[in-house]
């Protein structure tokens, strides 16, 4: 009964744990140089999600946030191409914070530089 009753927590820790979704894919890539900049921003997770927030952060110099607009973007999706605000050459980190299925915040950041 014991082996029983820890098999079934076992099971149902696992499903908590990926009730929340998960970034699959992110364009700009993470740690990557490109010679020219990117034309978008590419976001994939596993399941719907709503995209809540999403700026730029330009490391190099003045350290600044380039908010990204997001009325376009208000419903829950799986995938989320933006335009590519205009930049310059320098490293840049894009913060991204979305509503999963379940209802917790997930977020995250990829880096990425341009020459």
């Amino acid at each position: 009964m014991f082996k029983i009753i820890l098999t079934l927590l076992f099971i149902l820790n696992a499903n908590i744990s990926y009730s929340h979704s998960q970034l699959t894919d992110i364009l700009p890539k993470n740690n990557i140089i490109y010679t020219k900049i990117p034309p978008k921003i590419e976001l994939t997770f596993r399941s719907n999600v709503k995209l809540i927030k999403i700026y730029l952060n330009r490391k190099s110099g003045e350290n600044k946030n380039i908010k990204i607009n997001l009325d376009a973007y208000k419903e829950r999706s799986m995938k989320f191409i933006l335009p590519m605000p205009s930049i310059t050459s320098g490293k840049y980190n894009i913060f991204w914070r979305a509503l999963s299925p379940d209802g917790h915040i997930i977020k995250g950041k990829s880096e990425f530089e341009v020459k």
